[in-house]
């Protein structure tokens, strides 16, 4: 700031705090406006919502989770078939909750294991 000697230094020294003032309350009011916006909640949840579809692993998250929940019901088809006995019933779900939670977890060896057990079966369908 500069040493005020007389009227016209005081002036320009006055003009100066004020545009200052200004500046600084513009800044404010931009920085309350974007505060509100990001503290709301729906804009909270469609950032989310962004943030999940845009992400570059959600198509193998979702794949992995539908091929846990199908080797799942496969295993509980084959477990109980059509039968009736509810104490084999819950041993199938039983089964079923763990094959499906094993597989979510092991994604990776359990598509792995699966391709190459597929490959050997159809290997031994083809006609010599």
């Amino acid at each position: 700031m500069q040493v005020i000697k007389d009227n016209k230094s005081l002036a320009a020294a006055i003009a100066e705090l004020e545009n200052a003032k200004k500046c600084e309350g513009i800044l404010l009011r931009k920085h309350f406006e974007f505060t509100v916006h990001s503290l709301n909640p729906i804009n909270m949840v469609k950032e989310k919502f962004n943030e999940t579809i845009n992400s570059p692993d959600l198509k193998g998250k979702i794949l992995g989770t539908a091929f846990s929940l199908a080797s799942g019901y496969f295993t509980n088809s084959l477990l109980v078939g059509s039968s009736t006995n509810p104490l084999k019933r819950m041993l199938a779900s039983f089964v079923q909750n763990k094959v499906s939670s094993l597989s979510s977890v092991n994604t990776e060896e359990v598509k792995e294991k699966s391709i190459s057990f597929l490959s050997n079966s159809l290997q031994k369908l083809k006609i010599k």
